[in-house]
């Protein structure tokens, strides 16, 4: 019993030691940060001559083209209001980006029970032909499927833009019963005065008894699933043609009818469309339908996830990568490479520099490790970054903090420069360059971590996201060796100092070492021996040499002496 006690005891003292931990991860959890993708890049020139590289930490990242795609899917009942706004957005995004080397192209669709395309259009020059395509008049039918499908191939389509750098801004009222490219519905049969098949909105309410949405959108969209991939498409037929079989009166809970499909469909294809990076937004428009059809405004409010979505909302997403408050922190490189120890140094802060677009701004020191850049009028700095040298228990990093928007149209890009402290002075190459950290080599990192904290242009913080890990090399050369002394064939070595004097007529004698003297350039010089000095390596005994018995003879005495030892042990 003791003994249980005794591990019970300390099991006890840990859960109550948890505990406190456990109730600051649940607090945490009720505010999940946001993810998205932030386009960013970090660029290294590889090493020069002094052992130092220049550093580029870029917001968007320095390779991206500034082009961007934005697609309109519009139901056919879209507010001449709603139009406005549209139209609004893309007049103050056309005035932000003209300054700029960007671009805007703007595709739209408009759809009743099918999809009418306007293929993608330039924002700075063709404004008109964009405003009519969005303000054109069309009736008859709702499919939202087809709008959608037809909204995303746009998109699709442009492989040269980014995917990050695309956007979808759906608006509808969420009423809708047809699907497919060409319109298509299902002859689902309910009671009314006698059993009826047709395909209408108030399908809904047929089947589920009121027009109210579904308390759980997941679990009915689920449920729908089921009901879809169970039936297939035996009951389906062409919009405004016959059906040739229905689903029984009897079960008809149990089918999905076109009302369920096309709002089935259509989540799916908005979904499909987030999964590919696109930036979606799903606005509602208010039209006298939606105050029957509940369903249709809730609908499209769980595609929106419950946000409050409008045109302003959009353009700042659009315009702006990251908002003020957004930080970078960047810690330098220190490491092994092949079991061989590396380190870099923050050097000539002087020369560290911020360009916004073309326009630089340079460094102030504002504090004893404080730096500014961009100084306002009222006397804030745009940027500012807080240096933190290497102490015992910490890194050599610094934070860069930036107080204003950035935009996805004007890059701005944080230049600086790192040294290498340690090089090795063995001939040979170390490290790999990889200029990007695209290639994510085993190589000598200039930073160990350059991390990004975003806010976005709501205000909303977003989970950190990590830069690309540039690494560089060097080459040491081996050093040029003395160059070596001719060794005669015929004649033996002399033991003694050659002379300095011989001339070039005696043949017969070995090469000389010349002595430095006033004879002009023009009079050949013979060849030359060096003079051996007392740091040079001892010569081997050669061939005819008259130490080579002494040598030899040492050698004898050596084994001799070694035979004796090793007979007298085995003796003892």
């Amino acid at each position: 019993m003791k003994k249980r006690l005794l591990w019970t005891l300390p099991l006890l003292c840990i859960l109550l030691c948890l505990l406190p931990g456990l109730a600051a991860a649940d607090e945490t959890a009720e505010t999940p940060l946001l993810e998205w993708e932030i386009s960013k890049s970090k660029t290294a020139t590889n090493l020069d001559e002094n052992f130092e590289s220049q550093i580029t930490l870029s917001l968007p990242s320095a390779e991206e083209t500034l082009v961007s795609d934005v697609v309109f899917v519009l139901d056919k009942s879209t507010s001449a209001d709603l139009e406005e706004q549209a139209l609004s957005m893309l007049s103050d995004l056309k005035a932000q980006i003209e300054q700029t080397n960007a671009q805007v192209k703007v595709g739209v669709v408009i759809f009743n029970k099918v999809a009418h395309i306007t293929d993608f259009l330039d924002l700075a020059t063709q404004y008109e032909e964009i405003e009519s395509a969005i303000t054109q008049t069309i009736s008859s039918g709702t499919n939202t499927h087809a709008g959608l499908l037809a909204g995303k191939a746009l998109l699709d389509s442009d492989t040269s833009v980014a995917a990050h750098r695309k956007y979808l801004i759906f608006v509808s009222d969420g009423i809708t019963y047809m699907y497919n490219e060409e319109p298509t519905v299902t002859s689902w049969s309910f009671q009314g005065d006698s059993v009826l098949n047709w395909a209408g909105p108030d399908n809904w309410n047929s089947k589920y008894g009121t027009n109210d949405p579904p308390e759980n959108w997941d679990a009915w969209l689920e449920e729908i699933e089921g009901q879809v991939a169970s039936q297939g498409t035996t009951y389906e037929y062409s919009y405004g043609g016959t059906a040739s079989a229905s689903t029984p009166v009897e079960k008809a809970s149990e089918y999905a009818n076109s009302v369920d499909k096309a709002l089935y469909l259509t989540n799916q294809v908005y979904q499909e469309a987030k999964r590919a990076g696109y930036h979606c937004y799903a606005l509602t428009a208010g039209t006298s339908s939606a105050l029957q059809y509940l369903w249709g405004p809730s609908f499209m409010s769980h595609l929106s996830q419950g946000e409050n979505v409008n045109f302003s909302t959009i353009q700042n997403d659009i315009y702006y990568l990251l908002d003020s408050g957004s930080s970078v922190m960047d810690k330098m490189g220190k490491g092994k490479w092949n079991g061989i120890e590396y380190n870099f140094d923050l050097v000539n802060m002087e020369s560290m520099f911020i360009k916004e677009g073309e326009q630089v701004l340079s460094i102030e020191q504002i504090g004893e490790n404080t730096y500014g850049f961009g100084q306002e009028k009222d006397g804030t700095y745009r940027y500012t970054l807080e240096y933190y040298p290497e102490q015992e228990n910490t890194e050599e990093y610094f934070i860069w903090y930036i107080h204003v928007p950035i935009s996805n149209f004007c890059p701005v890009q944080l230049t600086y420069t790192v040294k290498l402290t340690n090089p090795q002075k063995t001939a040979g190459t170390y490290g790999h360059y990889d200029a990007d950290g695209s290639q994510e080599l085993d190589g000598l990192y200039t930073n160990n971590l350059a991390e990004l904290y975003p806010v976005d242009s709501n205000g909303n913080e977003g989970t950190s996201e990590l830069f690309g890990k540039p690494s560089v090399s060097y080459t040491v050369t081996p050093a040029p060796s003395p160059t070596e002394s001719p060794t005669p064939t015929e004649t033996p070595i002399s033991t003694q100092t050659p002379s300095c004097t011989a001339s070039p007529d005696e043949t017969q004698s070995p090469p000389a070492t010349p002595v430095p003297t006033e004879t002009p350039e023009e009079t050949p010089s013979p060849p030359t021996t060096p003079i051996p000095t007392e740091t040079a390596p001892p010569q081997v005994p050669q061939t005819g040499d008259s130490s080579i018995a002494i040598w030899v003879l040492t050698l004898l005495i050596s084994l001799c002496c070694c035979i004796w030892l090793i007979c007298r042990k085995k003796a003892a």
